[in-house]
């Protein structure tokens, strides 16, 4: 999937910023320097800062020597170069510095249920499927681990994107079975993860199986019709398929009984229809996509892990379900982040807003997406990246000393400042640290210099060094 990506930075601003330039040196420190003073910019009211001045270095011993370059502009583009599909992020470096490229790759973990009432064959064709995946980078930058349990509960789901429920003996049966605790699945999907329900896994994930049982529920707006038909059959893509899992066309597929499935209202998305009458239910879907919550489902009836073999297909249905942020997402953001870096170096003070996909993002947004990136890439987990409606902080001051603030603090300032926005809709004046009260201002400049740090080197900073 190609991502064009341009970022435009206007001269209009809310802070006005002193900078004392870049520093090299030996741990790969990159340092800016930011003086937040009471002042308007073109009819924008600035906002205050008690300091006068504030250094933000960013060390991390691992990995080499980069000085930073700017450019004195008010529209800057990324630069990102397109290699087959792969995104490549090309860091600014010194004049008569070698050209150096980091690829931003993300791992989808994967739990796959082998216990009671599962067919062997089902859990094994999903096994091969996703090394096939994972090996083969259908994806591009996008990994896939997995394990299998026996038993499905809050521990066991802990630490994973995505469930996949497999072909079995029957939904009614995954519904019964004290091995698999459906409060634990539903739980895990409303706070985040992912689901994929084949044929038995997708009569249970569903709403309702018509005339017979109640499902879990984590596909609330689709209902099943009970199927019975074994073989082949076409399945046809719909053109909301060729959008979400980059598929088109029809295809012959392997079906055992699956639901044919249908829509009764929501969000829920048609992703593919069964082309002929085998099943009883020509035109019904035999893909659709939900959400539950903060998470996402996927109810297939046919079964793309099973001879002809659709690897592809799996991948595709993971990864949306998963809703972890692509390479090309969090690429977007730490390069909004660097821009707002050289900018503010340049221009020495914030910008309005930056454009990510011909979409405006204020600072207190852009904050909030730096804040979710920044605590998703730390915890590893299922999270998501999404565009926030946050009002501006009314009265941003600080005051702080000069110091360290280690990885374990700027994560817990994060989260603080995370459950902040959520609670009251803005930005937070300033955020409390060990070395004292940082302005929103400082925030967003150390929380883009600590991302886009992140999108160079592939790893968070351990510690940003502040001297006001």
């Amino acid at each position: 999937m190609l991502i064009v990506l341009t970022l435009t930075l206007p001269l209009n601003a809310n802070l006005a910023f002193a900078t004392t330039g870049n520093q090299t040196n030996t741990t790969n420190t990159v340092q800016s320097t930011p003086t937040l003073t009471n002042a308007t910019v073109n009819n924008s009211t600035t906002q205050k800062n008690t300091s006068t001045t504030s250094t933000a270095k960013l060390t991390n011993t691992t990995v080499s020597t980069v000085k930073k370059t700017n450019t004195a502009t008010s529209t800057t583009t990324a630069p990102i170069t397109n290699v087959n599909n792969t995104t490549t992020i090309t860091k600014n470096i010194a004049a008569g510095s070698p050209a150096t490229t980091t690829t931003v790759t993300e791992t989808i973990k994967v739990l796959i249920y082998s216990g009671i009432y599962t067919a062997s064959d089902c859990v094994t064709g999903l096994e091969t499927a996703l090394q096939y995946d994972d090996t083969h980078n259908v994806i591009p930058n996008v990994n896939f681990s997995y394990a299998t349990s026996t038993v499905i509960n809050a521990a066991t789901l802990a630490g994973y994107n995505v469930l996949i429920m497999p072909g079995g003996d029957g939904g009614s049966l995954y519904l019964g079975s004290s091995s698999i605790s459906g409060t634990a699945i539903k739980n895990f999907v409303a706070n985040g993860g992912g689901y994929l329900g084949i044929c038995a896994g997708a009569y249970a994930g569903s709403n309702y199986v018509s005339g017979d049982y109640y499902g879990w529920g984590v596909a609330p707006d689709v209902d099943a019709k009970p199927v019975s038909y074994e073989g082949l059959l076409s399945m046809k893509f719909t053109s909301a398929a060729q959008q979400i899992l980059g598929s088109n066309g029809t295809i012959n597929i392997a079906h055992y009984n699956g639901p044919a499935l249908y829509v009764t209202g929501g969000k829920a998305i048609v992703l593919a229809t069964y082309a002929d009458d085998h099943t009883g239910y020509e035109g019904y879907a035999d893909i659709v996509g939900d959400f539950y919550g903060n998470g996402r489902s996927v109810l297939m009836g046919s079964h793309p892990e099973l001879t002809p073999q659709d690897p592809g297909l799996i991948a595709e249905m993971v990864d949306w379900a998963a809703d972890v942020p692509t390479p090309e997402t969090l690429s977007q953001i730490g390069n909004a982040a660097k821009s707002v870096d050289n900018f503010i170096d340049t221009d020495h003070k914030l910008p309005n807003y930056v454009t990510i996909n011909n979409q405006q993002i204020t600072m207190p947004s852009f904050l909030y997406m730096l804040i979710a990136g920044t605590l998703g890439v730390n915890s590893e987990s299922s999270y998501s990246i999404s565009v926030k409606n946050v009002s501006k902080a009314p009265d941003p001051t600080g005051n702080y000393k000069a110091g360290n603030i280690q990885k374990t603090e700027y994560i817990s300032i994060a989260q603080q400042i995370e459950s902040f926005i959520t609670a009251n809709g803005r930005a937070p004046n300033y955020a409390n640290t060990s070395l004292g009260e940082m302005s929103f201002g400082s925030l967003v400049h150390m929380f883009s210099s600590i991302f886009s740090y992140y999108l160079n080197h592939g790893t968070l900073p351990s510690q940003v060094s502040m001297s006001p």
